[in-house]
């Protein structure tokens, strides 16, 4: 799953909904967790490559990806997406830009909701960054740091997402830190002066691609609105560059509708109800 990702980021970006590192974090902590055990998913293969997958979490939403050199496959995605969930909600998301992706899902009854929430993907390059800047007291750190702190690390991404949810624990987190291509080096943590973590930034590097996430980042309330947040981005930034990263990625939050963009999707029931979820826009 995660070499189609990088297989299909370097032919068609603009149709990546789930990167390689979206699918390092979601399984590292999804797979400890008590929903895990009702997951569903499929790979259509040929010989050891893989040329789609469709991961369906209960009761009815799919995530997928189809190479873009078989954009006919997701007929077989979503054939086996009805199969399994025959009746009830079902939804799914898509780039806007896949715009054979989109064709197909309507012809199968998909519809727009432009009242959903949506996400943006942000991309810079890295030649030029600006330097990072902490109040007195604060310091950057690296989980690679020989005094980096794992329980406070797992507590400041905890209280960074207490007020949305957030299923991190110390076994969670644990288990993404054993989950390829996570890297120390690139868990990125902004230091209160008492000795906690204020911020933090997760960055995932895809070699093949030259090209760096920041997933999930975020900061402790406690400490909002004293630019740490910026502060351990833009030191993400600067250890991507360093490890040979040309651009970086980040979905944000929708705060209003693109001009032309599409907002959400939705699909019919088979007894005519509707599902909706958001679509995600590129930029």
């Amino acid at each position: 799953m995660q070499r189609l990702a990088q297989v299909s980021w370097c032919l068609e970006p603009t149709h990546v909904d789930v990167t390689m590192g979206e699918l390092a974090y979601a399984w590292g902590v999804g797979s400890r967790t008590e929903d895990a055990s009702a997951w569903r998913g499929r790979l259509w293969l040929d010989g050891d490559e893989a040329l789609a997958w469709a991961w369906l979490y209960p009761p009815g939403t799919l995530e997928w990806q189809v190479h873009p050199g078989h954009l006919e496959l997701l007929e077989n995605v979503l054939d086996w997406f009805q199969s399994e969930v025959p009746q009830g909600q079902r939804a799914t998301s898509v780039r806007v830009a896949n715009t054979d992706a989109i064709g197909r899902l309507r012809a199968r009854g998909f519809r727009s909701d432009d009242d959903a929430p949506w996400m943006r993907l942000n991309v810079r390059g890295l030649e030029e960054i600006e330097a990072p800047h902490l109040p007195g007291g604060f310091r950057l750190l690296t989980m690679a740091d020989s005094d980096a702190d794992m329980a406070a690390r797992v507590a400041v991404h905890q209280a960074s997402w207490r007020e949305l949810g957030t299923r991190i624990t110390q076994e969670t987190y644990a288990n993404v830190v054993l989950t390829w291509p996570y890297r120390p080096d690139l868990d990125l943590v902004v230091e209160a002066p008492d000795g906690s973590y204020a911020a933090f930034a997760l960055a995932w590097y895809d070699p093949e691609n030259r090209v760096g996430e920041l997933e999930p980042v975020g900061t402790d309330p406690r400490f909002r609105r004293r630019g740490l947040g910026r502060a351990v981005n833009l030191f993400g930034l600067e250890r991507l560059q360093e490890v040979g990263a040309l651009s970086c990625h980040r979905w944000v939050p929708g705060r209003r509708r693109a001009p032309g963009a599409e907002a959400a999707v939705r699909v019919g029931r088979l007894h005519g109800a509707l599902a909706e979820r958001s679509l995600r826009e590129g930029v």
